[in-house]
């Protein structure tokens, strides 16, 4: 059991991984395993990720049954043992699943409901997801300066600490900053001149020294004299 249990956070992981750079199609048999394996363990807070992960994972494949099924679970069991975290982005999920049944209002509603928290968290990654679907929806309406607020909001939230001068060091969170950016380009919209990550402005991490004979090592030796 214990196996399988760490078999399924490692699935979970690995498609959360695959869906922040975009890749639902990859992240699918992840995710999928995953909730199969949530049974195992039978731990709320598993159940409520993986059917967030498969139902965004099915969504990007345009699975919107799937995903429908899938985000409508997360949703009503995230908001029973109130956990914010999995809402915020299950809402996000949601509400492009309406955005693509051409059903908008249906869709902002949706994310009129994540605003206040995400504003609160601060969870600045899950509101840059939701700032970038507003951004299509009000593109999708011809609502040119609100897409571009939208997006201009979703590419600050998505620079969190920002990429240096050089370019070599990003502290940004990618699909967020990349969709937002598209979105500003094909509306004909400059990008934020944001300060670029400085590294002076935060403490270094400590120097740690592995120690791999600590008190929990065993010596191998030891174990073959003992079989």
């Amino acid at each position: 059991m214990k196996d399988q249990t760490n078999e399924g956070y490692v699935n979970a992981r690995f498609a959360e991984q695959l869906l922040r750079f975009g890749d639902p199609k990859r992240a699918l048999p992840f995710a999928r395993r995953a909730w199969e394996l949530a049974r195992v363990g039978r731990m709320e807070a598993d159940f409520i990720s993986v059917a967030r992960l498969h139902g965004t994972a099915a969504l990007g494949l345009n699975d919107l049954d799937t995903a429908a099924g899938r985000l409508q679970h997360a949703l009503t069991r995230a908001r029973a043992v109130s956990r914010v975290e999995e809402e915020l982005p299950t809402l996000t999920a949601l509400a492009e699943l309406h955005r693509r049944k051409n059903e908008p209002a249906t869709a902002r509603e949706l994310l009129n409901q994540i605003w206040d928290a995400a504003e609160r968290g601060p969870y600045p990654i899950f509101h840059a997801d939701a700032r970038n679907v507003l951004a299509q929806i009000e593109r999708d309406q011809g609502n040119r300066e609100a897409a571009i607020a939208a997006a201009t909001k979703a590419y600050t939230l998505a620079w969190c600490d920002g990429i240096s001068a050089d370019g070599k060091v990003c502290y940004a969170y990618h699909h967020g900053l990349t969709t937002a950016r598209k979105h500003l380009q094909e509306l004909g919209a400059p990008e934020p001149q944001l300060p670029p990550f400085d590294a002076s402005k935060f403490e270094p991490l400590p120097d740690v020294e592995l120690n791999p004979k600590d008190e929990f090592w065993v010596d191998p030796a030891s174990l073959d004299s003992n079989s």
